[in-house]
Formats: structure tokens, sequence, C-alpha cells
């Protein structure tokens, strides 16, 4: 099952992508549906209203192209990320709220090359503190009175989000041996 994409989540997205260079709507898209997995995908009628309104935020311009990109018979707008583009983008990187490290975890991890280390470390051990949670939910789940499938779809759960925790405390071990080793 695909979910909607928050609008701030997809906004961050976009604003991460474009900090890696200008590109085009078709780009920015694919880039978007990569860093938030099979959970999400963005379409275009999400992803332009979602350009359009970051434009006329300021936050990225199509500007710096005399003549637009000609793709068939096509013509795309590049975008680019502005000097306040990369302020709000540097203010949000900032925050770590629990939003952080609960909705749309896929975007804000995909950004952690661009957080400060405490940041990172505090994103990290929020999502992990949700994750733990979520495992003790799973487990306090009685499966008496659930036929096979239902018993097999907990366990299914249960192994995903088990996975997901153990994956995290390597994460968070190789950046807490980064910081050891001075990186």
């Amino acid at each position: 099952m695909q979910m909607a994409l928050r609008q701030p989540a997809l906004d961050l997205a976009i604003l991460g992508r474009l900090s890696q260079g200008p590109s085009y709507g078709y780009e920015v898209r694919k880039h978007v549906n990569l860093v938030v997995g099979y959970l999400h995908k963005v379409s275009f009628g999400s992803l332009y209203p979602a350009l359009r309104r970051l434009l006329e935020r300021g936050f990225i311009c199509d500007c710096g192209t005399e003549r637009p990109l000609l793709v068939g018979s096509r013509s795309r707008r590049i975008y680019h990320l502005t000097p306040s583009g990369e302020e709000y983008l540097a203010q949000q990187l900032a925050t770590t709220d629990p939003s952080a490290w609960t909705d749309d975890f896929g975007v804000q991890f995909s950004l952690l090359g661009m957080t400060d280390t405490h940041n990172r470390l505090r994103i990290l051990h929020g999502r992990r503190e949700v994750t733990v949670s979520r495992l003790a939910m799973i487990d306090s789940w009685s499966l008496s009175g659930l036929d096979h499938y239902s018993q097999e779809l907990v366990r299914h759960s249960r192994d995903v989000v088990a996975g997901e925790l153990a994956w995290l405390d390597s994460v968070i071990a190789a950046e807490q041996s980064g910081i050891q080793q001075g990186e």
C-alpha cells in the first residue's frame, strides 16, 4: 500500500535533490521516488504543485537558463536552489524534533550526510526509540484467536521491524565509530 508523502517531506526531498545541482522535474521525481522508498510514490500531480510552491516561496528558481532545455519537442524547466532555499534547507536539517525520526524518515535519512554529527545521532537514536516501541507493541499482541495467515502477517511485521532495529543499531555504531576515529 502506498501512502501520500506529506508536503513538508516532499519539499525537503526536492530541496535536498536541488542542493546537489540543478535539475528538471522528471529527474527530481526519480530522485525523490528513490529516497522515499517503496511506501511512497510521488506523482507529477504532487511534484509540480510542490515545485510551484517552492518557486513562489523563493526557495528555488528556474533561472540561469537563457533557452529552455528541449527534449524531443518538449521544453524542460531547469530548477536551481536559491540562497534562500539553501538557508531554509539548512534550518530544516538542523531541526531534530520527533517528525525527523517518525514521519517520512526515508527523506530525513537521505539527507543525513548534510546534517551535523550531533543531529544525525539524535535523529538515529530517536528513530531507534520509535522502532523499539513498535517492536514491543507487536510482541504484546496475542496471536491466539488469529487464523494462520493473520499470525504469519504479524510474524512478518515483527521481522520487518526487528530488521529495521538491527539496521539502525549498525548505522548508529558506524556513526559512533566515526566520531571516535575523528571523522
